[in-house]
C-alpha cells in the first residue's frame, strides 16, 4: 500500500530508501557556502560571499569601495538555507540570458560544496524567484544588493 509518506527513491545495492523531501535537505546540506555577484559597469559590483561552516559574511561594493564582515548565528545560516529551498535555488538553470542586449547587468551565484561547487549566471535575465532571492541575501546581509 502507497501512502503519502512512502519512499519514493532507493537504493538498489542497499535498499535504503527516502522521500523527496529527504533527498532536497541532503542536497541543501552538502552546500558548505554561496558566493553571489551581480552588477554592471556604470552600477558598479555587488558580492557577496557566506561561508556556512565558518559563520561569515563578506559584501563588497565595488563602485565606491565599501564593505564589511559579519559574523552569523547558527540560526541566520538555518533561515537562509530554508529561504535557499523556497526559492528552489538548485534547480535554477545554468544560464539566463537575453541575446539582444550587448551591455547591461550580469550576475553570477556560485553554490561552494565539498564535491563540485555549481555556477548559475546570467545577462539582463534572471529567474523567476531573483528577487526573492536578492531579498534573501539583503536579509543576511543587513546590505544592498541589486
Amino acid at each position: 500500500m502507497i501512502s503519502e509518506d512512502s519512499p519514493q527513491y532507493h537504493c538498489n545495492k542497499c535498499g535504503k530508501e527516502w522521500t523527496a523531501d529527504e533527498a532536497i535537505d541532503a542536497a541543501y546540506k552538502e552546500i558548505i557556502g554561496l558566493r553571489a555577484s551581480f552588477g554592471g559597469y556604470f552600477e558598479g559590483d555587488y558580492d557577496v560571499t557566506i561561508h556556512f561552516q565558518d559563520k561569515k559574511l563578506t559584501w563588497k561594493y565595488s563602485l565606491d569601495g565599501d564593505s564589511l564582515e559579519k559574523e552569523l548565528s547558527g540560526k541566520d545560516i538555518t533561515k537562509f538555507i530554508g529561504g535557499l529551498k523556497i526559492i528552489d535555488l538548485l534547480n535554477w538553470k545554468r544560464r539566463y540570458e537575453e541575446p539582444d542586449v550587448l551591455d547591461g547587468t550580469q550576475w553570477e551565484v556560485e553554490i561552494i560544496r565539498k564535491k563540485r561547487n555549481v555556477r548559475r549566471s546570467g545577462s539582463n535575465k534572471f529567474p523567476a524567484e531573483w528577487e526573492s532571492f536578492c531579498v534573501l541575501i539583503r536579509t543576511i546581509s543587513s546590505s544592498e544588493f541589486e
